[in-house]
């Protein structure tokens, strides 16, 4: 009897230490904080340029981020890179590029880690080797926001546009590279608002061909949060007009016009 009891109590031990050990490893529904960082500070065309964000949460290095990505593009410019990061210490990720000439910059992060999405614009400047003058800052950057925070107030690009509406909606507007009439093509926009991704909204792509009086309507697919997709085919080559509406709640009822061209 005694050494039934001596061994119920053992597992008894077991049983408590097991629910210890559970209730540790709880995920932490705290945010994750990310923090971005260039080096140089005063980057240099021709030169390597080292993109940096420090992820934690809870204060602690977070190593395990499912995705973090830097989208670069220069300010005027339709066409956006994205380059992949990589986990260099503690929590800290890191992509390197050059650029070849200087001018006024965007660059954007993209971290998805622990059920959360952390994305944010940052403008920067790459000055002429040898020394030249400063090239003039993007239109938000010159308007006097603090380096390396974005002031809310966007460049408007068409084909992939960060572009603010009077309900402060930002959008990233990206169709495939090439369209072929009669072919599946992906109509993909990225929504952000106060520098955060716009989540379970109404997303719908409204087209048309030039001189064509009938529009097509698809409803878009959110494929992660602020993320909106739609498959079509455009039926003739030609110039199309994609109209992008957005609504949620009683607040936002927005919409962005964009042109595309079928081959």
């Amino acid at each position: 009897m005694k050494q039934y009891i001596a061994a119920l109590a053992v597992a008894l031990a077991l049983m408590a230490a097991g629910c210890g050990s559970q209730e540790e490893a709880a995920p932490s529904a705290s945010p994750v904080e990310v923090a971005l960082a260039l080096a140089p500070k005063e980057p240099v065309a021709g030169e390597a340029i080292t993109f940096a964000v420090t992820v934690t949460q809870d204060g602690a290095p977070v190593n395990d981020a499912r995705s973090v990505e830097f989208e670069l593009w220069k300010d005027g410019q339709e066409q956006h890179e994205m380059i992949p990061a990589a986990l260099e210490k503690d929590g800290v990720y890191t992509a390197q590029k050059t650029f070849a000439e200087p001018g006024s910059y965007y660059v954007m992060y993209h971290v998805t880690a622990r059920d959360f999405h952390n994305m944010q614009k940052h403008p920067f400047t790459v000055r002429a080797a040898g020394g030249g003058e400063h090239a003039s800052q993007p239109a938000e950057h010159a308007a006097g926001a603090p380096d390396g925070h974005d002031s809310g107030q966007a460049a408007d690009h068409e084909h992939g546009a960060n572009h603010r509406h009077t309900s402060g909606v930002d959008y990233h507007f990206q169709p495939v590279d090439t369209l072929t009439a009669n072919e599946a093509a992906a109509l993909t926009v990225r929504l952000t608002k106060d520098n955060q991704p716009l989540a379970k909204a109404a997303v719908r792509f409204e087209y048309w061909r030039a001189g064509e009086e009938r529009h097509q309507f698809v409803d878009a697919a959110e494929t992660q949060p602020g993320v909106y997709g739609a498959s079509v085919t455009l039926p003739a080559s030609g110039d199309y007009t994609v109209n992008v509406h957005v609504e949620k709640d009683e607040t936002i009822h927005d919409h962005k016009e964009y042109t595309l061209h079928v081959r």
